[in-house]
């Protein structure tokens, strides 16, 4: 049974006592191997996004175990990673204790207090604010625009309600709730959705300005600006990031793998089945051999869970 508690810190910490349990927390991975090829599928999009240099420092909100900083911090002069669980802070350090400037730190509420004003080039939060309550998701991006130095980015993606496949995920949830025992407290760490509008409007009252946005597949994802008063920088960035968007955003061949994947995660369609699927896909994109390495793994790790199919 998946641990439930009252607050984030203890939800997160009981989910990664160990760095397997926490390798599943941050995205299902079930082994090294398939964590360091989400986590180069992922810091690709980072560095089309951000374009980090190697003077620049930067910070991750919700570091988990270092999947994004093990990519990212060895190409930065320092990169901190900010976790409200003190396990997976932990967890972070030794798998990047050979980095030089790399640190991660555990936080106690939604204020980025290790960081002080102005100090950040840039920055990310990959699949994060979809596990919090709105208002903390508000008082995290104030916190980015109180640390970014003027002009400085930050990446972040959230569910998104507005899409086909985004509604879909979030009727499982619904379902969830409707089975569950209406005087129990929700999971603190499930799933929440937004529309793109909704995202925007956050940002405009955080104090940041939007320069890019990504809406057209279960994922909002935009990259925001700490003001600067430099007009022509900002359409520059913009400019930029449009450019990059092939780079940026999640495909539509993304898109279709995870629909099918939760096929088999939720509906029932056995491993086996959607493996054969993808497999037939031969080199379509890198998005499919990410998914069957994935997939894989997770059918290796919960045999139980996907009887042997009939001969």
């Amino acid at each position: 049974m998946t641990p439930r508690d009252d607050n984030y810190k203890a939800t997160w910490n009981a989910r990664s006592t160990n760095l397997l349990d926490g390798m599943l927390a941050v995205d299902g991975s079930a082994d090294e191997a398939v964590l360091a090829r989400t986590g180069a599928y992922t810091a690709a999009q980072l560095r089309a996004a951000l374009a980090p240099g190697r003077d620049e420092h930067l910070f991750e909100i919700g570091c988990g175990v270092g999947r994004l900083g093990a990519q990212l911090a060895p190409e930065a002069a320092s990169w901190t990673g900010l976790d409200i669980a003190d396990n997976m802070a932990a967890l972070a350090r030794q798998r990047l204790a050979g980095v030089p400037g790399a640190t991660a730190l555990a936080l106690d509420g939604p204020r980025l207090a290790p960081l002080a004003d102005a100090t950040m080039d840039k920055g990310w939060c990959v699949a994060v604010f979809i596990h919090m309550d709105k208002e903390d998701m508000v008082l995290y991006l104030r916190e980015v625009a109180r640390v970014l130095r003027p002009g400085g980015l930050f990446y972040f993606d959230h569910w998104n309600l507005a899409h086909p496949v985004g509604w879909r995920r979030f009727a499982y949830e619904v379902d969830e709730v409707g089975r569950s025992d209406p005087a129990q407290r929700k999971d603190v760490a499930r799933n929440q959705f937004c529309t793109p509008e909704e995202l925007r409007l956050y940002v405009r009252h955080a104090g940041l300005e939007l320069v890019f946005e990504h809406s057209d597949s279960p994922w909002v994802q935009m990259v925001v600006r700490r003001p600067d008063g430099d007009a022509t920088r900002r359409d520059a960035e913009r400019a930029r990031l449009e450019a990059a968007r092939p780079a940026i955003a999640c495909t539509p061949l993304w898109t279709r793998l995870f629909a099918e994947a939760c096929e088999v995660l939720i509906e029932g369609v056995h491993p086996a089945t959607m493996l054969a699927r993808w497999r037939a896909l031969g080199d379509a994109g890198p998005e499919v051999p990410l998914f069957i390495a994935w997939l894989e793994a997770a059918w290796r790790r919960q045999p139980q869970s996907w009887p042997p199919q009939a001969a």
